[in-house]
């Protein structure tokens, strides 16, 4: 029980979690085979319901802007929105997302790449994409975490003029995307229902399966592969134009996860 609410705070879901367990249970068959134990205890699995939801779950655009709308104009929710943008946006894995930082963005070559310096990404590779044109306001002008929770300030607290919330670095959105989930009526939805929206979407627009393949990190890469081709004009480019569709689609229903330049335009999209 210790193991699995420890694992569960670090952010993982319970699929994950029952794996680990799983691993765990084979090293004490394994201790108690070769008699280094007297007998392996049981070790019960995740339930059911705390298990993540299954993989064809897909979100709508109006569940999607549903979940936009209760966080527009919210500060302490702005990031579920620049989270929303940079997972539709990459289709990259939520810890990933998670993780980016200014030093994975390439303003000058238009790229996001999510590799972190000195980690091998042996099992689960991490593709350099292209932004859309819907993603780059979202990650321009930004120092350290891309995803930051802004705390409000107590008003016993604040200094008169002073600001109203604080940041602190996010290492999980599962707490604040059930909230909004919640109040946005939208039920059975993880964070990565939307990679699996999006990579569902590539495919019925008929992104080639080696762009899609590519982008969910899924193929094997070489160095050369790497370290180059996403340097190529067309690296992705079927994926990317059907990103951008989404988005042009999505500002049919919301325009919530536009950004703009200017703090006030920014303010009257958050409004509408």
């Amino acid at each position: 029980m210790q193991f699995r609410t420890w694992r569960a705070q670090a952010g993982l879901g319970g699929h994950t979690i029952d794996r680990d367990l799983a691993a765990l249970r084979g090293a004490l068959t394994w201790a108690w085979k070769a008699q280094r134990i007297d007998h392996p205890p049981f070790i019960a699995s995740v339930p059911e319901h705390q298990k993540a939801p299954p993989r064809d779950r897909l979100l709508s655009f109006e569940e999607i802007t549903a979940i936009l709308s209760v966080c527009a104009g919210r500060v302490e929710r702005e990031h579920i929105v620049r989270f929303i943008v940079l997972e539709l946006g990459t289709a990259g894995r939520p810890e990933a997302i998670l993780e980016l930082t200014d030093a994975n963005i390439d303003l000058k070559r238009n790229l996001i790449d999510p590799r972190q310096p000195g980690r091998v990404h042996s099992r689960k590779l991490r593709a350099v994409v292209p932004m859309a044109k819907g993603v780059r306001p979202w990650v321009e002008g930004i120092t350290g975490k891309l995803i930051k929770y802004k705390v409000p300030i107590a008003e016993k607290n604040r200094v008169p003029g002073g600001p109203t919330h604080f940041e602190r670095e996010t290492r999980s959105i599962k707490t604040a995307w059930n909230a909004a989930c919640q109040e946005a009526g939208v039920v059975g939805a993880t964070p990565k229902t939307l990679r699996h929206t999006m990579l569902t979407w590539l495919a019925e627009r008929g992104v080639p399966s080696e762009q899609r393949q590519m982008l969910a990190g899924h193929s094997p890469q070489g160095t050369t592969a790497r370290n180059y081709e996403h340097l190529s004009p067309t690296y992705l480019n079927a994926a990317v134009a059907a990103i951008d569709e989404f988005f042009d689609e999505l500002s049919k229903h919301t325009k919530v996860h536009l950004r703009y330049a200017s703090d006030t335009e920014h303010k009257h999209a958050l409004a509408a």
